[in-house]
């Protein structure tokens, strides 16, 4: 294998980590946007009793 491929297989490699590492970091704020607005709803609620 010449330097060039393992460049570019170096290359793919980290691009495919920060790609999973992006993903991973859109679902933990779309879940934790979900768990706040569920949190705040019981809140509305009890103060209404």
């Amino acid at each position: 294998m010449s330097i060039s491929e393992s460049i570019l297989i170096g290359l793919f490699c980290m691009a495919v980590v920060f790609a999973v590492l992006g993903i991973l970091w859109a679902i933990i704020r779309v879940f934790s946007s979900i768990i706040m607005s569920i949190e705040k709803k019981p809140d509305a609620n009890s103060s209404e009793k």
